[in-house]
């Protein structure tokens, strides 16, 4: 199995995705993380159902895995709102301290 350009852009999209996370201290810059991975990991699947040569399947578990990833972001920039409303700070340092 040779490694294609989009092999590579999958991989850059999953590690760039896990930097955002590790280095951003915004919440939403860590949404935007978040999203970036899963696109990295959505094409991952394209690409091993196209090498596997089963086209079906890697829809099928495409279509579940970008369903699964909108309930998560949703989910995710919901939290987001409903903290802003209280704390008017996008800075996740502060959030941990109200952890107790």
């Amino acid at each position: 199995m040779e490694f294609s350009l989009l092999h590579y852009l999958s991989a850059a999209l999953f590690f760039l995705g896990w930097l955002c996370l590790l280095t951003q201290r915004n919440a939403i810059k860590q949404v935007i993380g978040l999203k970036i991975l899963l696109q990295g990991v959505t094409l991952a699947l394209i690409l091993a159902g196209r090498a596997v040569g089963d086209i079906n399947l890697a829809q099928v578990m495409v279509i579940s895995a970008l369903i699964v990833e909108t309930i998560v972001i949703a989910l995710a920039l919901a939290m987001i709102v409903s903290v802003f409303r209280i704390v008017p700070s996008g800075n996740i340092d502060f959030l941990r301290k109200l952890k107790g």
